[in-house]
């Protein structure tokens, strides 16, 4: 249940709750839905899946139900896209935390926290998840994860969390693989590189090649990665990079089995790219309008928005419609196709997490509360 801290006043624009004290709501997460949030113990070793829910009739505080819990030092979360579950990095050893965890990571495994309270323990070679949200396949049988961070290969994890799959097995010395995201047709998409270049290859659950795309000429060895993509995955926003320490960056979009090259002012856009429904949105170094581009039909419109480039313009995200970002330590948020604005009470210090609904979750560390914005109420007062 809440703690007994002393309760804050709300308004209508926002929700909240405070974690037990055991917990630290800047290392904890809220679930895509908004309805649940996986609390890190402050000393990493611990996971507890909450239930958020807010009683009837409504008081201040939200209230929470706990669900599940994993014990061991836990230095990953990662909700599944459809918050079904959460995946936990952990080593499952009750005696660890941040202080006398073993570095190697050798003992790590995944625990998968099920919301109807089901806990499954994933085979030891389910080690890794490296983000927030899960990378599941769009059937959401399968998600990607990681024996170690330096292994070369490709593995998924079933759904059921009982099954590791070795989609592309470990490289040879002089090949680098890398997971990348899926298609519209539910492959899996991984990079490759070798000393010939590099490509995105796109295999099925059982690592048979269904096709393989060159980086284009004069771009040799790049990684790939996903900036944005269409809810049907129709196209995906591509970004190639030359990886750490480089400065080549360049973007294009996967359609279908094709790649294409973007409108120049989005292939050097400064903020975003976000997807915005079947659109990408971006802005320029000097330019303050906002544009919308919509790749099927190559259309670019002007937004009615506009951000003031002198203040440090930061994009933190756009949820149902509702644009969100910083000018130096101000946060606002804004109706995309009104440009209505309005403050936003952030944090200096930002951290938060998109919420569906029109939502930002807000993670504090100074009163231990996690604060969960009505975007569209704000954006209208």
């Amino acid at each position: 249940m809440a703690t007994s801290l002393p309760t804050p006043s709300l308004d209508a624009t926002s929700d909240r709750f405070v974690l037990p004290d055991e917990f630290g709501a800047n290392i904890s997460y809220v679930s895509p839905d908004g309805r649940f949030v996986a609390a890190r113990a402050r000393d990493w070793g611990r996971v507890v899946l909450y239930r958020i829910t807010k009683p009837v009739p409504r008081p201040p505080l939200l209230e929470l139900t706990p669900v599940a819990e994993v014990r061991g030092f836990a230095n990953q979360i990662a909700w599944l896209e459809d918050s079904s579950a959460v995946l936990v990095g952990t080593d499952l050893d009750p005696t660890r935390t941040i202080q006398n965890h073993d570095p190697s990571m050798q003992g790590q495994r995944i625990a998968m926290l099920n919301i109807d309270g089901h806990v499954v323990i994933a085979p030891e070679t389910a080690r890794e998840i490296f983000y927030h949200r899960a990378h599941a396949s769009p059937d959401g049988r399968w998600i990607w994860v990681a024996d170690r961070c330096c292994v070369q290969q490709i593995l998924l994890l079933s759904r059921d969390g009982g099954e590791v799959r070795k989609v592309v097995p470990p490289a040879p010395p002089d090949v680098g693989v890398g997971f990348v995201g899926w298609d519209r047709d539910g492959l899996l998409l991984y990079w490759e590189l070798s000393g010939d270049g590099s490509a995105l290859v796109a295999v099925d659950v059982g690592g048979a090649e269904h096709y393989r795309i060159p980086a284009p000429s004069g771009f040799r060895t790049v990684f790939w990665g996903v900036l944005a993509s269409a809810p049907d995955r129709s196209w995906q926003l591509l970004e190639l990079s030359g990886g750490m320490g480089s400065s080549f960056r360049a973007r294009r979009l996967l359609v279908g089995r094709e790649l294409r090259s973007v409108p120049e002012s989005l292939d050097g856009s400064s903020y975003g790219p976000l997807a915005f429904g079947n659109e990408i949105v971006y802005g320029g170094e000097t330019e303050t309008t906002l544009r919308a581009y919509q790749p099927t039909s190559g259309r670019i419109r002007d937004l009615p928005l506009r951000l003031d480039l002198s203040s440090g313009v930061s994009t933190i995200g756009i949820s149902d419609g509702y644009f969100v970002w910083m000018e130096l330590i101000t946060g606002y948020v804004a109706d995309l196709e009104t440009g209505r604005r309005a403050i936003l009470p952030l944090q200096k210090t930002v951290n938060v997490s998109i919420v569906e609904g029109a939502r930002l979750a807000e993670y504090h560390s100074d009163d231990n509360a996690i604060v969960i914005f009505d975007l569209a109420t704000i954006a209208k007062r």
